[in-house]
């Protein structure tokens, strides 16, 4: 008996690890969904603000190249009256010019970023969704397992219940009929005289249709 016990005990205290492993692997993948989400997060943050730093670089570049054209126009309308003045408005629409290459080429290194970026913050979202939706399966193929493991246990124990309850049952009817069999009195001389009666009867019909009656 006490065997058995330490092998109950035994076995109860694995199913307990072996459950707390599954636990424990649950755990880890919530906690490593938790870290990429956080992750995520802070990309697509850092993604907005470049995106914003993009624009802010689009609409200087416009105003530049708009500059341009404002400072030529000026130097043509002052060219007769103010030579002076003319060539001034012309050297700054040269440096409104300069200043707009300079951030055309940002704004070209900053888009490249900006597009690497958001793939990047693509990708990640992906991932996290592949990762969120492979956990909710593997919990359905648990719980699955469990029920499926659950519904078998019981059935095992009510088919072997049954069988006993229908052993038990046979039994008790085989006892009854054999003690049927036995309580009932058998009259061989009744069983004689019944046989000979009915011999005489057939033997009297059997005249009579033969005509010798």
């Amino acid at each position: 008996m006490n065997i058995i016990k330490r092998w109950t005990a035994g076995v109860t205290s694995r199913v307990d690890w072996m459950v707390s492993q599954v636990e424990n692997q649950e755990a880890l993948v919530n906690s490593a969904l938790r870290d990429a989400r956080q992750s995520a997060a802070r990309a697509k943050v850092q993604l907005g603000r470049v995106q914003q730093d993009g624009q802010r670089l689009r609409q200087r570049l416009q105003q530049e190249e708009q500059a341009v054209t404002t400072w030529r126009e000026r130097a043509v309308q002052t060219s007769k009256q103010d030579e002076n003045k003319a060539l001034e408005c012309l050297r700054r629409s040269k440096r409104a010019e300069q200043l707009a290459a300079q951030l055309q080429q940002r704004l070209s290194d900053h888009e490249q970023v900006e597009k690497q970026l958001g793939k990047d913050v693509r990708d990640m979202e992906e991932q996290l969704q592949g990762l969120t939706e492979k956990r909710n399966l593997m919990r359905t193929r648990q719980s699955r397992a469990e029920a499926v493991k659950s519904i078998q246990g019981s059935a095992d124990a009510v088919s072997t219940d049954l069988d006993d309850i229908f052993e038990r049952w046979e039994t008790r009817v085989t006892e009854k009929e054999i003690s049927g069999a036995c309580s009932v009195n058998i009259d061989t001389l009744e069983d004689e005289f019944v046989s000979q009666e009915e011999d005489d009867a057939l033997r009297d019909e059997l005249k009579k249709l033969s005509g010798d009656g």
